[in-house]
């Protein structure tokens, strides 16, 4: 049985395979979606045979189709391929069309000024839009490079965002990543699409913050891994510091341990239920921190990212999830300050604005 079902995912491999060969679209069309029919039954073993084939087959397919073609590589990663070989090509993708959605953005406004761009999930309005292109460049290719890097930017984001969730290691190692946040920053207006991904590309790992709280005068230092926003920050730090004061802890907070689960890796039918804030977060600048934000946007006080927590002026409660359910996330305290450094530190940052 087993053999039988390997002998079908090869082949249902090789369908597509001799489809690009062919450059056949129907027989491509036909063929994928039968790979992935096999592939939610197959073991990881195979998943792992398989995906690198696939892979082989993103260059060949250009920015476009190999962008559609890059979504079901994600879906393997997703069933438990080995993500390694899916990195660069992805990245190299992303970065293609990124930059030919930002070459498309420059020429669309170019000829069209403030008219609205078109929506880069309706394939309708490509016609269209590369005549718009055509005429900004002069360059019927330069045109179409730039028009597919507009309609394939998304699907280029999934498998993206598949890797930078699953693997600390691919955001670690992602290829373009400074390219790809600036280029990005640029679209983010008029592509709310692209925001899981570069939210994704912001993550940091290893990272270590300087925690103060102002009321009792103690602070520790603590390292973060794999948290994508500050809703999620203010949940670990609460669960983490929560306890007696003979422990170098802080008496009186109220959080639910299912919010910490949520906050840190438990599946996503655990979301559910409202989370209560404990703090308010501020930096070493005396500035709130918004939860709405991430990690990455403390600013840096004596080269350290140091958040202050301060009694809440109201009540903030937001839902019980987490932003990117498939990445995992940790908050470790790694050490209690000595009450002199403390005190130290509390004197040296700001009050809150």
């Amino acid at each position: 049985m087993i053999f039988n079902r390997r002998g079908k995912l090869a082949d249902r491999i090789a369908a597509v395979e001799a489809a690009v060969r062919g450059r056949d679209g129907t027989a491509m069309t036909r063929a994928v979606p039968r790979v992935w029919q096999v592939a939610q039954q197959a073991s990881v073993v195979e998943l792992d045979a398989v995906l690198p084939r696939c892979v082989a087959l993103l260059p060949q397919l250009g920015a476009g189709a190999g962008g559609q073609f890059s979504v079901l590589c994600g879906a393997l990663v997703e069933l438990g391929a080995r993500p390694d070989p899916l990195v660069a090509p992805v990245a190299d993708g992303f970065a293609a069309a990124l930059t030919g959605a930002h070459r498309f953005r420059s020429g669309w406004q170019r000829v069209r000024g403030d008219d609205a761009l078109p929506d880069p999930e309706d394939p309708g309005t490509m016609d269209a839009a590369i005549g718009v292109l055509t005429e900004a460049y002069g360059d019927e290719q330069a045109a179409l490079d730039a028009v597919q890097g507009w309609y394939a930017a998304g699907t280029w984001a999934m498998p993206a965002i598949t890797l930078l969730q699953q693997s600390a290691a691919a955001r670690a190692t992602f290829p373009h990543r400074e390219r790809l946040l600036a280029v990005g920053a640029e679209l983010a207006g008029e592509r709310p699409d692209l925001e899981c991904v570069l939210g994704l590309l912001r993550v940091l790992d290893g990272e270590r913050l300087l925690v103060l709280h102002r009321a009792t005068g103690q602070g520790w230092r603590v390292t973060i891994d794999g948290v994508a926003d500050n809703f999620q920050l203010h949940t670990l730090l609460a669960g983490a510091l929560a306890g007696p004061a003979e422990r170098g802890l802080i008496e009186g907070l109220t959080v639910d341990p299912a919010w910490v689960e949520v906050a840190t890796d438990a599946p996503e039918d655990r979301f559910s239920g409202t989370v209560v804030g404990s703090f308010n977060l501020v930096d070493g600048h005396g500035k709130w921190i918004w939860n709405e934000g991430a990690p990455a946007d403390i600013p840096l006080f004596e080269d350290t990212r140091v958040v202050v927590l301060d009694p809440p002026p109201y009540q903030r409660s937001w839902n019980n999830i987490r932003r990117f359910p498939l990445m995992s996330a940790a908050l470790t305290v790694e050490e209690t300050l000595a009450p002199a450094e403390a005190a130290d530190w509390l004197a040296r940052v700001a009050e809150p604005a």
